[in-house]
């Protein structure tokens, strides 16, 4: 009973896997096998292009030939989409150029540091917090990449002589026994072991609108004791949970007829009484009633947030489903939740990108092969997957029940020297397709404002490319530009799916205290607290996960959809009273305000609504019917292959770093794919795995195609 994660098959004779699969990657190559019918059409039509062998000079596979000098391909936005996309390129000899609007790299991964923040003094190590994405499921096979990035970086990093800037992994606590719940008015919180029997004043006894038979304790003959409202989400997801056990593609078949539906229309016009089964009580009323509206409530209330479950019910299903990759994967008998953040702060990790994107070689075929079967994406020497990558922190070490990598002997490598590829406080303005481009083969123009530090105009510079990745979050392709639009002749589809792809809204907070009264009175120390969430508008308390042998410490609040919004539209310092209330609630028993170490911002709190990068929203989730509509057109190339989009929001795993990665990775294949390059495309997948790509569809197809 806590709020839903937007996380995130191989067998081992020895230590077999659990069988996670990757729903999600099945659920890409479903959606485009059974919805991409344009897509594939596009696709064919522009690879099938003779003129592409223009390029093949720049893409010459031979380990002789001279590396291109001028770059081919132009990567917008410096986040993890065009940092990563900009490591392929440059691991396959493909020259780039990254532009980044603002002065730091990593888009939404970006960590607030106090300006009294010290890693060196005890008490002021833990004075971060982060602003964007903070934590990775650590054993999940879909996120695994995403440690993989941080192990090459690490080795190209080392051999440069520059370890110091090295990505290292601390364990990320996601929930415990004693984190904090407290709604409606309760006279006093309580903890989460307490929280599976009570009725948290949701009751029209208590003050609530619940109808008391959905919170009075049942006693079964055989079982524990339940509230009745707690199974309905079991109910729910369960259908359909069993039937992609059974087979994916009649999973996704079944769950697909309700992609239409969000997930507040499939509780409140589909789900009946009697669907609950054995947990159906005649005082709930007929067994064909629809799930009142105090429920559905009860149940956005509790998961998620105010008004979330106007998603897509397709998005919340697999997310539940796909749950189980937070879990140790190697033991499907350990319940709990592994998840890991970088250590000193997230934005190490983006920091590194760009270190190694500025030299003249990065991540080599053995650094990539090499750390694949560190963390267990494919077998090491004894031909067994296994975990054990080098760069764990001691608390984020795996349990016994995981076995130990078999990587061999790591390979030498040889000091680069530097080469500017990632260039900040270079914002693009404009992307115009020009088929006279390179004798009449076609490329893009990019129209680039360079500001100095404040973010003032320069001058302007143009730039060409054969290809243009661009990997903005949807809303920052409003220019703001006095004549010029970002994109001029895009596809209707494309345009379409730019202006109505959904993006949640995302609201964060950071709190100094004096004194981690948290850790005190949760008898935890270095054990972690987890989330204490109430029903008030701050919602949610992230404790850290770090720092507690320090005298003061860093909540953060995080809420997202219509609570954020709500707490975006105040001032600064409103936002921090709010979420001293709020944390105030759920410690009655404390004097938060004289534990708060005072307003004072950028040094006590920083609060962050949205972000003018994001460009209205924090992240992608699907509302009703996009997956099928407009997922296919986003991973679409735009201008005979010249143009590809890509960003978490093109990806299955919306919200999560791995989406930016995939979504990458996905662009890189297919501009390879359109100068024929079919020895850097196994070179790619030997450096950096067999990431997800659209193409496993398209060949599904084909061959289905050619045995008919």
């Amino acid at each position: 009973m806590s709020y839903l994660n937007f996380d995130l098959e191989d067998i081992s004779p020895e230590k077999p896997k659990k069988k996670a699969g990757s729903v999600r990657r099945a659920f890409s190559n479903w959606l485009l096998e059974n919805y991409g019918e344009e897509y594939q059409v596009e696709i064919e039509k522009q690879r099938g292009r003779k003129e592409a062998s223009f390029f093949e000079a720049d893409f010459e596979p031979l380990p002789t030939a001279p590396k291109p000098k001028v770059p081919r391909v132009g990567i917008v936005g410096g986040g993890f989409a065009g940092l990563y996309s900009g490591l392929i390129l440059q691991s396959l000899g493909i020259e780039c150029e990254v532009f980044e609007g603002s002065d730091r790299v990593g888009g939404r991964i970006d960590t607030w540091y106090s300006t009294e923040y010290d890693p060196k003094d005890k008490n002021k190590k833990g004075l971060y917090g982060e602003v964007g994405g903070m934590r990775v499921p650590q054993f999940a096979d879909d996120m695994l990449p995403v440690q993989h990035l941080a192990l090459s970086l690490n080795a190209v990093l080392e051999r440069n002589g520059r370890a110091d800037e090295a990505v290292y992994w601390r364990k990320f606590y996601y929930n415990s026994e004693v984190q904090r719940l407290r709604y409606n008015n309760m006279e006093a919180p309580i903890t989460a072991k307490e929280a599976g029997l009570n009725s948290l004043n949701f009751g029209v006894d208590e003050g609530g609108d619940l109808p008391m038979v959905w919170v009075t304790e049942v006693k079964p003959q055989k079982g524990d004791p339940y509230l009745p409202i707690n199974k309905v989400l079991d109910k729910v997801n369960g259908p359909f949970l069993a039937a992609l056990d059974q087979s994916f593609e009649k999973g996704f078949a079944m769950l697909m007829k309700y992609d239409n539906y969000s997930m507040w229309a499939y509780l409140t016009n589909v789900f009946t009484l009697g669907d609950l089964g054995e947990y159906y009580l005649p005082e709930m009323g007929k067994k064909e009633d629809l799930l009142p509206f105090s429920v559905a409530s009860y149940l956005e209330t509790l998961n998620v947030g105010t008004g979330m479950y106007s998603v897509s019910f397709v998005e919340m299903v697999i997310a539940v489903y796909d749950w189980g990759g937070s879990k140790n994967s190697y033991d499907p008998s350990d319940p709990n939740v592994y998840m890991v953040t970088v250590d000193k702060g997230m934005q190490h990790f983006p920091d590194a990108c760009r270190a190694v994107l500025d030299l003249e070689d990065g991540v080599l075929p053995t650094d990539g092969s090499r750390a694949q079967i560190e963390i267990g994406m494919i077998p090491g020497l004894n031909g067994k997957k296994g975990y054990s990558p080098p760069n764990l922190t001691p608390a984020a070490e795996p349990p016994a029940s995981v076995p130990a990598a078999d990587p061999g002997k790591p390979v030498p490598g040889s000091p680069s020297r530097r080469k500017q590829r990632v260039f900040m406080n270079h914002k693009v303005v404009q992307v115009q397709h020009d088929e006279c481009l390179f004798d009449n083969h076609g490329g893009m123009n990019l129209t680039i404002e360079k500001t100095d530090k404040d973010g003032k105009k320069i001058n302007t510079i143009e730039k060409q490319y054969a290809y243009v990745i661009s990997t903005l979050p949807n809303g920052a392709y409003l220019s703001g530009q006095l004549k010029t639009n970002f994109f001029d002749n895009l596809s209707f589809a494309k345009a379409r799916a730019l202006r109505e792809c959904n993006y949640m809204p995302s609201f964060k907070a950071f709190i100094t205290f004096d004194t981690q009264f948290w850790a005190e009175l949760g008898n935890r120390q270095d054990k972690g607290l987890g989330v204490a969430v109430s029903d008030r508008p701050n919602r949610q308390i992230v404790y850290p996960s770090y720092g507690y042998d320090s005298e003061g410490g860093v909540l953060q609040i995080y809420c997202w959809a219509q609570d954020a919004e709500r707490m975006g539209a105040l001032n600064d310092e409103e936002r921090v009273n709010e979420c001293l209330k709020g944390i105030a609630y759920l410690y009655p028993e404390v004097d938060v305000y004289e534990a708060f170490s005072g307003y004072k911002p950028e040094v006590t709190t920083k609060t962050w609504f949205w972000d003018n990068h994001a460009g209205g929203g924090a992240f992608a989730l699907f509302a009703p019917g996009q997956f099928k509509n407009l997922y296919p057109t986003l991973l679409t190339p735009e201008f005979n292959g010249c143009l590809n989009i890509a960003g978490e929001c093109c990806s299955v795993h919306h919200g999560w770093i791995v989406g930016a990665l995939d979504s990458a990775y996905n662009a890189v294949n297919n501009i390879l794919q359109q100068a024929g390059a079919t020895e850097k495309i196994k070179q790619m997948q030997e450096t950096w795995g067999a990431l997800h790509t659209p193409d496993i569809a398209a060949i599904k197809k084909k061959v289905r195609a050619a045995a008919v």
